[in-house]
């Protein structure tokens, strides 16, 4: 029965990624994660995940939509920390935010819309929420909360829940970094008293209609690797303001795209690709 089962969830995810023209590689064919101990393996843009876990569908302030691109798979850190964030905007707000992609079964590349994502310490946490208990669109894509061409914020489309989400996840310990736009990092910048918690939002291209959540390596999972530290200060800085101006004056007065070659990709870690084949042999499946 149980078999059965995952032979029918297997195909409907097949089937409807299908839908969406995705072109399955050798990462996004592995259905199940392995039943090995938790490890992250690798970066963030460049490893693959060991037992992972399965974030559930819906829980207390959380709910993840887009379970069709069978990407909601982390380490047990990260399935903690959007429980965590979700309780804290459940009690602070009444409402439940929505969650995107955390990684593949195994991790490793995905065929389309991330780089990163690899090695389950990452998730994208939609600025979009909903009261406790009410079922979303599932293939909801959620609106920009900025006006990247002014320089400024859309606040009509801005939510208490989402600075709750935000001060929740960058002030636990096992966050590393969180992206987003720098309109809205400015926008903490100016309405934030205490600013020491804006330590850990970086400012970033996009990621203005959901943020990037990137979780410290665990403890012990020593073939992980973690970037570089985020700088000391708060980052509201003149530095800050460049990245507006540029965002702005890339929309305002584009330049013709130069044509480039695609970068190579970096071989996965060899630990990676020893699971991989692993995974395949188990699913039957032949490279």
């Amino acid at each position: 029965m149980k078999k059965t089962a995952l032979f029918f969830a297997a195909a409907y995810i097949l089937q409807a990624q299908a839908a969406y023209k995705e072109v399955p590689n050798d990462w996004s064919r592995i259905q199940i994660p392995s039943s090995h101990a938790p490890m992250a393996v690798g970066s963030a843009s460049n490893g693959c995940q060991f037992g992972a876990q399965i974030l559930p569908e819906q829980g207390i302030g959380y709910f993840d939509i887009r379970r069709f691109r069978n990407r909601f798979y982390g380490q047990p850190s990260t399935i903690a920390l959007v429980q965590s964030m979700g309780q804290f905007v459940y009690q602070t707000t009444g409402e439940a935010m929505l969650i995107g992609d955390l990684s593949q079964p195994i991790g490793g590349l995905m065929s389309y819309a991330h780089v990163s994502h690899q090695n389950g310490l990452d998730v994208d946490v939609y600025f979009a929420s909903v009261q406790q208990g009410q079922i979303p669109d599932k293939d909801y894509e959620a609106p920009t909360v900025v006006d990247k061409a002014k320089g400024i914020m859309r606040l009509e489309r801005w939510k208490p829940a989402y600075r709750q989400a935000l001060y929740a996840i960058a002030t636990h310990p096992d966050t590393d970094r969180i992206f987003v736009n720098s309109i809205i990092k400015q926008h903490l910048c100016q309405t934030e008293t205490d600013r020491d918690w804006l330590r850990k939002i970086r400012p970033w291209g996009g990621h203005d209609g959901h943020f990037h959540v990137r979780l410290r390596c665990p403890a012990n999972n020593e073939l992980c690797q973690s970037q570089k530290p985020v700088p000391a200060g708060d980052g509201c800085n003149e530095g800050l303001d460049k990245w507006i101006r540029d965002q702005s004056n890339a929309i305002l007065n584009p330049k013709p795209a130069k044509p480039t070659a695609p970068k190579p990709r970096s071989e996965p870690p060899q630990t990676c690709l020893m699971l991989l084949l692993e995974m395949q042999g188990k699913s039957g499946m032949s490279k």
